[in-house]
């Protein structure tokens, strides 16, 4: 039987297979493989034992896609939802998930959810970045019910609800299915940020008037990084930079203060695009120098000598304090001490 992972706690995993969820384990073969299983993986399943009703995962076929984090397989798009207060709208956190789904090859949908908490000038301002980007973004409203076209971007698609904590991803959940009754909790007055009721991804069916959708639920997260892109690569995961790189004068141009940036004359990015842009550099930048210092000082505490073959042999080096000598130099060493103690006894002797 083939069936789709929908939840995961420790090393048991359920598997909806056709209309019917079974609690499965990983043969051992995939255990000693190492095989990681991750919710929305298509899986097989064997050794059905009907009374208990659990099953063994025997197989992982191919994914189409995965996302590291939050931990998801074979995803169609990636819904980013952010609150318009409590917490307070944050184009830098923002934008740091767009790079992120970029990266994947994913398609983003943005959902700003408490908009009847916001004033209607002010959060057109703050989304007008984003609308001219063309990426699909529905403002809407889970306390009072009120969800827009989001349904309809969600019908008959696999997504992934992602976003910092507290912006309401579980209540927008409820709304959308009130029978998935779905933790959600209220944000911290004095931290301005939400607390995570989310503890794990799991796929939930929501049958829509639309058609029938699956979505995940993940646990909201307040820091992001991607140390291993490299700077010059971040320019094409800003879609207005995207049509004009490689018009360059320089090569490797990051397009901050190099002279004729076709980026910079040409992309016009909004203020907050910039900085977040600026920002996300300058961290890319101290990641790669430190990835090079790590390397230097991992290669000078390397020696290589000619193993059997012709094959080099790394060597680990040892400090003075710890390196055991060689025998020529021990042998040295004990006829200096020799030497020493003959000439610390020389004025005590009486010569005739």
């Amino acid at each position: 039987m083939t069936g789709t992972v929908i939840s995961r706690i420790t090393q048991f995993f359920t598997v909806r297979v056709d209309e019917r969820d079974i609690l499965c384990r990983p043969r051992a073969r995939l255990l000693k493989e190492k095989v990681q299983i991750l919710v929305g993986d298509r899986v097989q399943v064997s050794d059905l034992d009907p009374v208990q009703g659990t099953a063994t995962i025997a197989e992982l076929e191919p994914r189409r896609n995965a996302l590291p984090r939050p931990a998801i397989a074979n995803v169609d798009q990636v819904v980013l939802v952010f609150a318009a207060r409590e917490p307070l709208f944050d184009p830098g956190m923002l934008d740091r998930f767009l790079v992120l789904v970029s990266r994947h090859g994913l398609s983003p949908v943005l959902v700003c959810n408490k908009t009847d908490l916001e004033d209607p000038v002010v959060l057109a301002a703050h989304l007008a970045p984003y609308r001219a980007l063309g990426i699909p973004l529905e403002t809407v409203s889970a306390s009072t019910g009120r969800l827009a076209g989001l349904p309809a971007l969600l019908s008959g698609r696999i997504s992934v609800f992602a976003g910092p904590s507290g912006v309401g991803k579980s209540s927008l959940l409820n709304a959308l299915s009130p029978g998935l009754s779905l933790k959600a909790a209220r944000v911290s007055e004095r931290l301005e940020r939400g607390r995570h009721t989310t503890t794990h991804a799991s796929l939930h069916e929501i049958v829509l008037p639309e058609g029938l959708a699956m979505v995940a639920d993940t646990p909201g997260y307040t820091h992001l990084s991607f140390d291993d892109l490299l700077p010059r690569e971040l320019g094409a995961h800003f879609p207005e930079m995207v049509p004009h790189l490689g018009g360059c004068r320089f090569p490797d141009c990051l397009h901050r203060s190099e002279p004729d940036c076709a980026v910079r004359q040409g992309s016009a990015l909004a203020p907050s695009r910039q900085s977040s842009y600026e920002r996300f550099i300058g961290e890319l930048l101290e990641a790669e120098e430190r990835r090079s210092s790590q390397s230097i000082r991992e290669e000078s505490a390397v020696k290589h000598r000619a193993g059997r073959g012709g094959k080099a042999v790394r060597l680990v080096k040892l400090d003075a304090a710890v390196r055991e000598d060689s025998r020529r130099v021990a042998r040295q060493r004990l006829a200096s001490m020799a030497i020493h103690d003959e000439s610390d006894e020389a004025p005590d002797q009486v010569i005739e």
